[in-house]
């Protein structure tokens, strides 16, 4: 049956009006926290009053105060005349389906060096992997090993740079891994290996960045509900969270003050790369678009990393126009992307390669047949 409109129609406008009391709640939070975030910003305590709240509650993840103001908002500095050079590595999968087929899975991933300012054709590298077909992950664990994967082939390619040039080490999304999640149950080398490879960019003094665009976490929020009240909600309110507030507080390519995190994962690890993040503002006066930045400890305390990393992040978003985002990872995503065509071919030479073993070359499921005739046809079975 098609989409029955007249009863949608009626919660649409129940919609409308609850879509507008969210809005005037959360402005009035936005408000509320802004305030606790002014009050919070002239004061020298504030790591000791959140280390004494986490020392009885320290599974609380929560930002963490660092040497700067946190009401702080830093303004876009300067490109220095220094040549720079930008790594950025994105990946894709293809997820096992029982319904194809031949049921795969496969990696693919791709570096993209920029020399900023040069007039040089970026270089691209991809490296794909097709995965062992008697340890098939689950589609969630696959994400992972693909995060894990995206950040060895950025620390490999980083290593083999020249180390005469600035470099920064990009991805789209979180540097952390989140090792509990269940997908994370008995995976210790996957985690090693990504640690591995943070430690790497680490020792040859290559700043690694996560860049995570339109982000819904409130780290910064229970940071100051701990601050105010001694807890932080057990649950996310939907809606409420730091782009919200540093909307308010950040003026078209500012940044915040650099905050660190409280988590299991930086529990876990040495001091030097622990993770840090700063929000940016990248969008226009009366438009804010509010972006995090992820980074390891070691770069976050250097007094040169931050906002360079700052104007160079701007001056990416800048290329896209109207929908800021860094152009480098775009194109990282571009490169690493695998198509529906791409796919449909390697199951043809995977199918190719059964029958000269001597075997039956496979079906999709009915289930499939059915549904690629509807998507063929238009017809509704």
């Amino acid at each position: 049956m098609p989409v029955n409109y007249e009863q949608l129609q009626i919660q649409l406008k129940d919609a409308g009006k609850t879509l507008r009391l969210r809005h005037d709640a959360f402005s009035r939070a936005a408000d509320q926290y802004g305030s606790m975030l002014r009050a919070e910003g002239g004061r020298d305590d504030l790591l000791e009053r959140i280390d004494a709240v986490l020392a009885e509650k320290p599974e609380t993840r929560c930002a963490l105060p660092g040497t700067e103001a946190v009401d702080i908002s830093r303004p876009l500095p300067a490109m220095p005349p220094v040549q720079i050079r930008l790594l950025a590595c994105d990946g894709s999968q293809i997820s096992p389906s029982r319904h194809d087929e031949i049921s795969f899975g496969l990696i693919n991933t791709a570096v993209v060096e920029l020399i900023v300012h040069s007039g040089l054709t970026p270089r691209i590298i991809t490296r794909t992997r097709l995965l062992p077909f008697d340890d098939l992950p689950s589609e969630s664990l696959l994400g992972i090993q693909r995060d894990a994967a995206e950040k060895r082939f950025l620390a490999e390619t980083a290593a083999a740079s020249n180390r005469d040039i600035t470099t920064f080490a990009l991805c789209d999304g979180p540097l952390e891994l989140f090792t509990d999640t269940p997908e994370m149950q008995g995976q210790e080398l996957l985690k090693a290996e990504y640690l591995e490879a943070l430690s790497q960019l680490a020792e040859n003094r290559i700043p690694a960045a996560g860049y995570i665009d339109r982000p819904r976490s409130d780290p910064v929020l229970r940071m100051l509900e701990l601050l105010h009240t001694g807890s932080a909600k057990e649950e996310k309110t939907p809606g409420t969270d730091d782009s919200m507030l540093f909307s308010r507080i950040l003026a078209p390519g500012e940044r915040s003050a650099v905050f660190g995190m409280n988590s299991r994962l930086n529990r876990e690890l040495n001091a030097d790369l622990r993770l840090c993040f700063f929000y940016m503002n990248i969008g226009r006066p009366g438009h804010p678009y509010i972006s995090r930045v992820e980074l390891p400890a070691w770069a976050a305390a250097d007094s040169v990393i931050p906002d360079l990393l700052h104007a160079v992040l701007i001056e990416q978003c800048r290329v896209l126009g109207g929908h800021p985002y860094p152009f480098i990872l775009h194109r990282a995503h571009e490169c690493a992307v695998v198509t529906f065509a791409e796919k449909e071919e390697i199951k043809r030479m995977l199918i190719r390669e059964m029958t000269v073993n001597g075997l039956t070359p496979p079906e999709k499921s009915n289930k499939q047949i059915a549904k690629d005739l509807v998507q063929v046809s238009g017809i509704r079975l």
